[in-house]
């Protein structure tokens, strides 16, 4: 094949599609009326793609569309076209595009043009109509006012005596937007009786349905939704999308919701003309109910995002942004959450006469809920740790107050040690990993005795000591440092965690939390974090 040899059929849905010669120069599509292939439609760019000769065939190129360019059901910026693919404006039904190699015999240079040419007033006037619903879908109307204008000019062109447009729910439901009788009187939606029949008939197929006279239809003829309302004839035009499926040569139809109109007098049938409006009128439809529906989702997003990014500076507010050590100690930690929101809380407390308290807990979960307790916690831990009172009492309060506020299930595990300037650190581990105690004479794990806060209100809380000596450290860190994966889904488990903080034992406190980082990230390679990782390291100078 050579450039210049080929032809494109355009298919706009009204069953005659035309071609478009490619004659080696490049094709312009896009809503522009200067574009050599003019699409029309509103979810369509003014400069939406090109197709462009190159080397002995064409590429189709996306040149900067807000919807997208799909070829085969698959999105793609740029792509060497072969025989028969189909090529999709974004993935709202409309204009489907078929590129086909040069033949023997090659057709003549048709351009796509969106009018359509009837003779008759009636038929000039529900055009007329049809392209100033057209400007409205361009103009700053409501979705409301849209949807609105749908309905009113489906009932012009069929001279139905009632229309609605109803939207699909998530739960299969049907939501009823727009009820319009003819005349542009405005229906009362509560109460409305129309045909299920017809209704689950266009959204199960997602084929529109036409029918002038429902006595020619034995079968609908008996439905009893149809006898009931005394139709004589009905109209449903499906609203649908267009999805792509990752890891698919093509995507699928997606019917979200309908045009319904009926009538009880016969009306006769809907000549070719009609049906090519009524067909546009559904994809127009469909595109500006998407396109708001992409809008929705997306001022959505980044309003979540928004709320998750201040949640995070708050939460690292919350937080040291370094450790303070003291003339006996020195302490080095950090936290680094899997998402943007870490379900960790490390924290450092200054309790007066030299003491220093540091904390790590583990709430359950992730996100903004976990970060609200974690904060919720810190609030109680401080208040409670300050007062003076034994430590092991001033958990179980904490723990009360937990019990009391957060939801059912979302307990905390947490390790607290309190600093004395003799060396000696006061211990209470409530259901948290064991703290690692190193010495002179290796690693040692201290067991946690006492139960997640959040569990039992009533449950109390013991007090042990450690005397660290001159080099002894302590290490504090939650799960997701020994739960950490590596290849093969092995975990840096216990063994390892032992083993790292006793080659680099003589090692201070930030030099100590470094290398045991470095053997973490070595271990895990490639593999993603799945947990928050947070370590402290306490070691007596």
């Amino acid at each position: 094949m050579t450039p210049g040899r080929g032809h494109l059929e355009i298919d706009a849905g009204d069953g005659k599609p035309t071609r478009l010669l490619l004659d080696g120069s490049v094709i312009r599509i896009g809503r522009s009326r200067d574009a050599e292939l003019h699409v029309p439609d509103q979810h369509v760019s003014k400069r939406h793609a090109e197709i462009r000769p190159e080397d002995d065939g064409f590429v189709i190129v996306d040149v900067g569309s807000l919807a997208g360019v799909f070829v085969n059901g698959t999105k793609t910026e740029r792509h060497k076209l072969a025989p028969r693919d189909t090529i999709q404006l974004g993935t709202t039904p409309g204009v489907r595009i078929t590129f086909h190699p040069a033949t023997k015999k090659v057709a003549e240079t048709a351009s796509f043009v969106a009018t359509v040419s009837r003779d008759g007033g009636d038929g000039l006037g529900r055009l007329a109509r049809f392209f100033e619903f057209s400007q409205k879908l361009g103009g700053g109307f409501s979705l409301e006012e849209v949807l609105q204008d749908v309905v009113d000019l489906a009932l012009d062109v069929t001279r139905a005596e009632r229309g609605l447009l109803a939207l699909r729910r998530d739960d299969g439901s049907l939501d009823l937007r727009v009820a319009r009788g003819a005349g542009g009187i405005k229906l009362p939606v509560t109460g409305l009786r129309i045909s299920d029949t017809l209704v689950q008939k266009t959204l199960s197929t997602g084929a529109p349905s036409i029918i002038a006279d429902v006595n020619l239809d034995a079968d609908l003829a008996m439905a009893a939704s149809i006898v009931s309302l005394e139709l004589r004839s009905a109209v449903t035009l499906p609203l649908a999308r267009f999805e792509a499926q990752r890891g698919h040569d093509t995507g699928a139809m997606t019917t979200f919701g309908l045009i319904y109109l009926d009538s009880r007098r016969q009306h006769g049938g809907l000549e070719a003309f009609d049906l090519g409006i009524l067909g546009r009128l559904a994809r127009d439809a469909s595109t500006v109910i998407e396109t708001a529906r992409q809008l929705r989702e997306e001022e959505e997003r980044r309003r979540i995002e928004q709320e998750v990014r201040m949640a995070r500076e708050v939460q690292a507010a919350l937080m040291p942004e370094q450790f303070r050590s003291t003339p006996t100690y020195e302490i080095a930690g950090v936290c680094v959450p899997c998402h943007e929101l870490g379900g960790d809380y490390v924290d450092q407390f200054e309790l007066g006469d030299g003491r220093m308290a540091v904390v790590v807990a583990d709430v359950c979960g992730k996100g903004i809920a976990a970060s609200l307790l974690a904060a919720t916690l810190q609030g109680a831990l401080a208040a409670e740790i300050l007062r003076g009172t034994s430590l092991g009492e001033a958990v179980a309060r904490v723990n009360r107050v937990h019990c009391r506020l957060a939801p059912v299930g979302k307990f905390i595990t947490m390790a607290v040690v309190v600093l004395a300037p003799n060396g000696t650190a006061a211990i209470v581990n409530a259901g948290h990993c064991p703290i690692l105690h190193q010495n002179a004479r290796g690693g040692t794990l201290l067991p946690n005795a006492g139960m997640a806060l959040g569990l039992d209100e009533e449950a109390s809380y013991q007090e042990s000591t450690v005397q660290l000596q001159p080099g002894d450290s302590l290490v504090l860190y939650t799960d997701g440092i020994v739960e950490c994966l590596g290849p093969g889904n092995a975990l840096f488990d216990d063994a390892r965690l032992l083993a790292s903080v006793n080659t680099h034992r003589h090692a201070a406190a930030p030099g100590l939390l470094a290398a045991l980082v470095r053997d973490l990230d070595a271990f895990r390679g490639d593999t993603p974090t799945s947990d928050d990782m947070s370590v402290i390291v306490v070691r007596r100078r």
